[in-house]
């Protein structure tokens, strides 16, 4: 049986609670894991589109490579022209969360938060960082998020990564359902989905969600490890046909 996956450590096969890579957060997702957080927008924040060298692009792109040290640099460029920019500083709240530096993404989740108090990535991914010291006090602050904005996939994946670590599965499950539901082109919430419903002994109803994550994950996601997803797909599928 896998593990959930979040936006900061690869998905891993073997039973065991989820990682949160929270997020990810690839959560993680932070926005990262389709919604990354720093998903390029074709014009704003004067990062023009038109550009041919576009240091934002080529920021996400490298991140979701999993090239951290070339997003980094990228993410910086855009901020020494563009001091506010929020894509470059959820962007490098990510990396730092990768590299293990909580203190770091702590700062720049707060500094995204204290000029847009309402961006979901940052909220989320701030409470993610508290979720291995208290994991309760992380639970009450997604519920209170989710009271404000029901709809955040961002929250709701955020809070089934917080139950799959309490191996609450049940409810981890109908968090990440409720995820999935409202992105369903997110490859990591259809992975986690299909993690949670194995630890409820419905592998047929699994599988499916496995698929969909192989699907919709890139070949270059470092969140996901595609080996391993396909591997549990044939495991499913040789248990059904016996």
């Amino acid at each position: 049986m896998a593990n959930t996956a979040t936006a900061t450590n690869k998905a891993k096969n073997g039973m065991g609670s989820s990682s949160t890579r929270s997020a990810s957060p690839r959560a993680t997702n932070g926005k990262h894991a389709k919604k990354h957080p720093a998903k390029h927008k074709t014009a704003r924040s004067g990062v023009l589109a038109s550009t041919r060298h576009d240091p934002l692009k080529e920021a996400y792109q490298a991140l979701s490579e999993g090239r951290l040290n070339q997003a980094e640099q990228s993410y910086l460029a855009v901020l020494a022209q563009h001091p506010h920019e929020k894509d470059a500083l959820l962007g490098l709240a990510v990396i730092a969360q990768r590299k293990m530096q909580a203190q770091r993404a702590t700062d720049l989740y707060q500094q995204v938060l204290r000029e847009d108090l309402g961006n979901v990535t940052a909220a989320a991914g701030l409470v993610s960082l508290s979720v291995q010291a208290d994991p309760v006090a992380a639970e009450s602050q997604l519920k209170q998020l989710l009271d404000l904005k029901p709809n955040a996939p961002e929250f709701h994946h955020a809070l089934g990564n917080v139950l799959a670590r309490q191996l609450r599965w049940g409810e981890a499950q109908q968090a990440f359902f409720r995820a999935y539901s409202l992105s369903p082109g997110n490859a990591l919430y259809a992975y986690n989905l299909a993690v949670a419903l194995e630890h409820l002994h419905q592998p047929t109803a699994a599988l499916p969600y496995y698929e969909k994550a192989l699907l919709l994950a890139r070949p270059s996601d470092p969140t996901l490890d595609r080996g391993a997803i396909e591997h549990r797909i044939q495991e499913l599928n040789k248990a059904e046909s016996r």
